[in-house]
């Protein structure tokens, strides 16, 4: 099956975490390979800003930077 996701009509936390679940990743994986807890990274996706350091950490997850916080 051939899924086109349209993620630009919902706010960025939705896309995100839609994106994830497309990709099979959740927070405890990512939590994981980040060493923090899974709510260390709920909050980070519900943030309009995060570290550029977690933010770069997510990015290198596969994880599109569109559909990250912006990096303070």
């Amino acid at each position: 099956m051939n899924l086109n996701l349209d993620l630009t009509a919902v706010d960025r936390e939705r896309a995100l975490r839609t994106w994830l679940v497309f990709h099979g990743m959740d927070l405890f994986e990512i939590a994981a390979k980040l060493r923090v807890a899974h709510s260390t990274v709920s909050r980070l996706i519900k943030r309009d800003r995060a570290s550029m350091r977690r933010v770069e950490q997510l990015h290198n997850l596969g994880i599109p930077r569109e559909l990250l916080p912006v990096p303070k």
